[in-house]
């Protein structure tokens, strides 16, 4: 009996990434946690923090445009 190999779909096709939907899950996560983080920074009056944060949420906003 041939062994299987198991690192292959039945297509052909390498098991390697993460799907399109899985992606997406993980930016809307970070954008949360920048959210949060920029929420904490204006309340504490933290310019420096907030402008990181606006940063970091502008380019998870752009790559979600895809």
């Amino acid at each position: 009996m041939a062994e299987r190999d198991s690192s292959r779909r039945p297509n052909g096709t390498d098991e390697t990434g993460i799907t399109d939907a899985q992606y997406k899950g993980m930016l809307l996560d970070a954008l949360s946690d920048w959210q949060e983080l920029a929420a904490l920074a204006a309340r504490n009056n933290d310019a420096e923090v907030l402008a990181k944060a606006e940063r970091q949420m502008a380019l998870i906003n752009e790559k979600l445009r895809f």
